[in-house]
């Protein structure tokens, strides 16, 4: 007798997973879902790209006149890549994220000429022919 007078009562209470679920829907319903998952996306980002911060890992100087360049350059390998694998929701995110706009993608020819592949040497010609054919294969 002493056992059931303490149990909560019945009426309108719910289980664990009937409130995860219910708290799941009304977030995605009000967008605090996507805010949520935006905030922890940047948090995680913020701590791969800043490991310095935390003290972890000493900094990798990078001459500033460079670094932008850098930056484009294997921002753009990274954008090529996804859009060769499909991954349409990941290079959505990445390009507001990067910072790199969709007209700014350096072209394989950008890239080849930048690390100073001589457009005669027989390795520039198999990148891009090999590179023409992924194209004319994905479309």
């Amino acid at each position: 007798v002493m056992a059931q007078s303490t149990m909560p009562p019945k009426c309108d209470v719910l289980n664990q997973d009937e409130l995860r679920k219910k708290l799941y829907q009304t977030f995605k319903d009000r967008g605090i879902l996507d805010t949520l998952k935006t905030q922890l996306r940047n948090q995680l980002i913020h701590e791969l790209m800043y490991p310095v911060l935390s003290g972890e890992v000493t900094p990798r100087s990078i001459s500033v006149e460079g670094s932008a360049l850098l930056i484009g350059a294997s921002n753009s390998l990274v954008a090529d890549h996804l859009q060769r694998c499909g991954y349409e929701y990941s290079l959505s995110v990445f390009f507001p994220e990067s910072g790199l706009a969709k007209d700014k993608v350096f072209t394989m020819q950008d890239v080849l000429q930048l690390i100073r592949i001589s457009p005669s040497s027989s390795l520039y010609k198999s990148l891009i022919s090999g590179f023409d054919k992924e194209n004319q294969k994905g479309r």
